[in-house]
């Protein structure tokens, strides 16, 4: 995927960054892991984008429900991200909901399995966490690079999850301003989690929720 220049005044997204690490290190730091919850910090995420994304950018991103064309690729997913996820299909699903979840759950891991990212998409592979309306379940709490990924055309982005593994990608544009954002909170949100004692480093989402689900 290719990315567009930002039409957003320029924004320094290291001091960003540094400033959401201060207001949240002893929220996600000193918090246990059972007890974590992440709301506060991708509201806040959430603010800053909102803010700093124009009308006009607004009118140009063509992602809207039920379309999930993307929502067969990798998605890089922290430690605290996935126990928030865990947290909240506990809070929103019923016990049967639940165990048809961690059925296609395990299905999808069977299937990616050792799979890169290009090898994945070519399993035509949705999301697990895709709804019968191809809507995404758990929209409240998806992970910031769930978040990052925009489209000016979802035809655009069809085409080139078509294309197969031999063939170069076609060109999808995307606001970049986002992207940035996304990541940075991303990083922030590692570094905080690597302050706590834990592991910084991410899995894809399917493998970093499923675990959690079977206590």
């Amino acid at each position: 995927m290719q990315t567009l220049i930002s039409t957003t005044p320029k924004f320094d997204f290291q001091i960003w960054g540094q400033r959401l690490m201060a207001r949240f290190r002893s929220h996600v730091v000193a918090t246990d892991s059972d007890q974590l919850t992440l709301d506060d910090f991708l509201h806040q995420v959430e603010d800053e984008l909102n803010a700093g994304l124009s009308v006009s950018d607004h009118d140009m991103i063509a992602c809207t429900a039920g379309c999930g064309s993307c929502c067969r690729v990798n998605v890089a997913t922290l430690s605290p991200e996935a126990l928030n996820i865990a947290a909240y299909l506990r809070r929103t699903c019923t016990a049967s909901e639940l165990k048809q979840l961690c059925m296609r759950m395990r299905q999808m891991l069977v299937a990616i399995n050792g799979l890169d990212d290009d090898e994945r998409i070519a399993t035509n592979q949705p999301c697990a966490f895709l709804n019968e309306e191809r809507s995404c379940s758990i929209y409240p709490v998806r992970p910031l690079l769930c978040r990052s990924v925009t489209s000016t055309c979802a035809e655009a982005c069809r085409a080139a999850l078509r294309s197969n593994i031999f063939e170069e990608r076609g060109t999808v544009v995307m606001n970049l301003f986002q992207k940035d954002l996304m990541d940075a909170a991303f990083n922030t949100l590692a570094q905080l989690w690597h302050e706590s004692g834990g592991d910084s480093r991410s899995r894809e989402l399917t493998a970093a929720v499923y675990p959690l689900l079977q206590h």
